[in-house]
């Protein structure tokens, strides 16, 4: 019985920290959209992208580079807004991931007209303690995205709780398996029942074009799958896994056949189960022009 009530708190214990983590890289992100806010977003991107940060167009490149080519706009004349209302962060405090709504005006046009979007950002902890994006990704969607009013949570229950060496050696590895894996899997018939086999309960899906931009949960994704049945041909690029082996991510490349073929870059959130399992906790396709 004590055992079992020493395994309760410290359960207990992790998830209170590890809230309290995820608030404070909430905040460093609600930080940032205010700094967008008053200097304009591309000073603010300079500021809290990492410097080895990546824009995936498909190929991964150097973000930084791509915002210095930017011109300089302020914040009257080119508004972008944004606000954090779900993610995740590992239980070793060095990755996390945050999404949420964005609206972009251009206010020299002739006639300014609000652009919507979802975006996703990767976040790592830097060696000083500060946490900064490694990628940003969006979607571009007709109409607002509607999100829950409160801050959800995204992750495996019951969580993974390995802290063995040995385990976060193998994190990694795994996890570019099971994004192999899966990416085989959506190329068959049933890319569905694959997909789905494969997710937590508070899944996010994002996909450009489409109103909502986000299914959360299974039966929204099977319906998303029945809608649209083109053939996903995609290819594992990289990815990370936290040093806690409970949370990682996978870029590549996709192309997607059927009556509106698209190509680009896809991003995948991926949370570790407490049967040592991936599943995916985010998964984002953005398309570019060929």
């Amino acid at each position: 019985m004590r055992n079992v009530l020493i395994a309760v708190v410290v359960s207990v214990a992790a998830l209170q920290s590890g809230a309290q983590m995820l608030d404070s890289v909430a905040a460093t992100e609600r930080r940032f959209a205010a700094a967008a806010r008053e200097a304009g977003w591309r000073a603010a991107f300079l500021e809290y992208f990492a410097e080895n940060s990546i824009a995936l167009t498909p190929d991964p490149e150097s973000a930084r580079d791509r915002l210095k080519t930017r011109p300089v706009r302020p914040f009257s004349e080119e508004e972008l807004t944004w606000e954090p209302k779900a993610g995740d962060v590992a239980a070793s405090g060095d990755l996390a991931w945050l999404t949420g709504p964005s609206t972009f005006v251009d206010r020299t046009a002739p006639q300014p007209k609000p652009s919507y979007g979802n975006y996703l950002s990767i976040w790592k902890r830097q060696k000083d303690g500060r946490w900064r994006v490694f990628i940003d990704i969006g979607t571009s969607v007709p109409a607002p995205v509607a999100f829950p009013t409160w801050f959800t949570h995204v992750t495996a229950v019951p969580r993974y709780l390995d802290r063995t060496e040995s385990s976060a050696t193998t994190a990694a590895a795994d996890l570019l398996d099971a994004d192999r894996r899966l990416n085989d899997s959506l190329k068959s018939a049933d890319a569905a029942s694959a997909y789905l086999s494969r997710i937590v309960e508070q899944v996010r899906l994002h996909r450009a074009g489409t109103t909502p931009a986000v299914s959360v949960g299974a039966a929204q994704i099977k319906e998303w799958f029945a809608a649209n049945t083109g053939t996903l041909m995609a290819s594992t690029t990289a990815g990370e896994a936290a040093a806690s082996g409970d949370l990682g991510y996978v870029y590549g490349k996709y192309d997607l056949a059927g009556a509106l073929p698209q190509h680009g870059a896809y991003v995948r959130i991926w949370s570790r189960d407490g049967k040592g399992e991936w599943r995916i906790a985010a998964d984002v396709t953005a398309p570019t022009s060929r």
